[in-house]
């Protein structure tokens, strides 16, 4: 090799050399710290989970204070997700929901009830399909087949919990009156009850919700139960039943006015909140509900909720052995199928499947969870119920029309409230009843 060549061969060597020194002072700034020299470069770990917002739609107005502990819980074990919490009164949920989902709207994570309305987001395309997702395993088999629609997971279980009847100890013993087992004994101690000159039943049908729980149980399980009709609104959404074929319905009806001569004043003037302080004050017999205005009896009375609240299944049957606990899905949760955070999204399910997720929903509002091992210490008056479970004494009246899509409920409601003031007959409730279905039926 010449002299040149080798000179050049030097220079290059040299100029590569300076070029690979020279590119350390081009890093950036974060890389460098003038007091402890250059640090290593940020991992991929340190950089890859970005803040990000969601948005959560609730239904569960009635406990909002509770629902926004839950989230708190959440978002201290995931500092980098925000979740923008929405709660919607029941009465205005569906319709609010719906119109900004079918606007474009993104709501990231929203409740939904099971059954009739989870399949109409579904069907529409609205929200994700969770078969299959890890955080389902913390649910028993039975309890994600009965939320299930069309053989698939799209809403992940939360809590439940009875629908029963709550009671005044105080105003049952001193009256001698033992806790009722059929239907005829209820309606027989609300007499009593209203002789002595005090108030039968809390009712606030102002909401419509409220009539419409009980409403939509205690016709289902007349009808699936006595009757025998266990497909019957199946039938009667394409139009293969009708209302007048089936004689639960008339006794339904009856027995709602029977209810409303035996309520408070002004039952169609009071609302929940405004039920919940009346019963708080100890001065109504009984009252039908979930669990949900646990907290509020606690806060508002703590003798009364501590002493002489009880709570026995509601029963809507002259048959002792039919009368077992109402036990239904209360809030379950979907994912928006358009989600633009759909790993943040499925983190917040993950947090809500877990024991403490569980565990939250029950000590923050006074609910029951479906994740497995969840404390189910709720309130003393619950432990009334305790034999119920134990004995394995439940039923859900909902799933008779789990999948039925006609809102029935709302237009039989409405109805209902002119019998109460005599504008109407049960035989013209459910002859317009079954006009209504048959323009409605698919």
């Amino acid at each position: 090799m010449n002299k040149k060549m080798i000179i050049g061969l030097c220079l290059a060597m040299l100029m590569l050399l300076l070029a690979a020194c020279g590119s350390g002072n081009n890093e950036p700034a974060a890389t460098k710290d003038t007091n402890k020299g250059t640090e290593p470069a940020a991992t991929a770990e340190d950089t890859k989970e970005e803040k990000v917002t969601i948005s959560f739609m609730h239904f569960k107005s009635d406990v909002t204070d509770g629902v926004a502990k839950i989230v708190e819980q959440f978002e201290a074990e995931n500092p980098n997700i925000t979740v923008e919490v929405q709660p919607v009164k029941y009465d205005d949920y569906y319709t609010l929901i719906k119109t900004k989902l079918a606007g474009g709207d993104i709501i990231d994570v929203f409740t939904l009830n099971p059954g009739g309305q989870t399949k109409l987001f579904a069907d529409g395309g609205y929200i994700m399909d969770l078969t299959g997702q890890p955080f389902l395993e913390n649910f028993d088999e039975d309890v994600l087949k009965g939320q299930a629609t069309d053989g698939k997971n799209y809403v992940m279980p939360v809590n439940g919990g009875p629908i029963a009847v709550f009671y005044n100890k105080k105003i049952f013993s001193d009256l001698g009156l033992e806790v009722p087992r059929t239907y005829d004994a209820l309606i027989e101690a609300a007499n009593k009850i209203k002789e002595a000159g005090k108030t039968p039943f809390a009712l606030g049908w102002k909401d419509g919700w409220t009539l419409g729980m009980w409403a939509s149980r205690d016709l289902p399980s007349l009808t699936a139960l006595e009757e025998g009709q266990t497909d019957f609104f199946q039938k009667l959404e394409v139009g293969q039943a009708k209302f007048a074929d089936n004689p639960a319905v008339k006794v339904t009806i009856e027995r709602a006015k029977k209810l409303f001569e035996l309520g408070n004043k002004d039952q169609l003037g009071v609302d929940y909140n405004g039920v919940v302080d009346l019963f708080s004050k100890g001065e109504v017999g009984m009252m039908y509900t979930g669990t949900w205005p646990l907290l509020d009896f606690e806060k508002k009375n703590p003798d009364f909720y501590n002493n002489d609240l009880g709570y026995f299944p509601y029963p809507f049957s002259n048959d002792e052995a039919l009368n077992k606990l109402e036990f239904n899905p209360d809030a379950s949760l979907a994912v928006a199928s358009n989600t633009p955070h759909k790993e943040a999204a499925l983190k917040f399910m993950e947090f809500m499947s877990s024991k403490q997720g569980g565990d939250a929903w029950v000590n923050n509002i006074k609910s029951l969870s479906y994740v497995k091992g969840s404390t189910t210490s709720i309130a003393p008056a619950m432990d009334e119920l305790k034999p119920y479970f134990d004995q394995g004494l439940t039923y859900d009246s909902q799933i008779y029309f789990a999948n039925t899509t006609l809102d029935w409920s709302t237009q039989f409601c409405q109805l209902l409230q002119q019998y109460f003031f005599n504008k109407t007959t049960p035989d013209k409730i459910i002859a317009d009843m079954d006009d209504w279905i048959s323009k409605n039926h698919k």
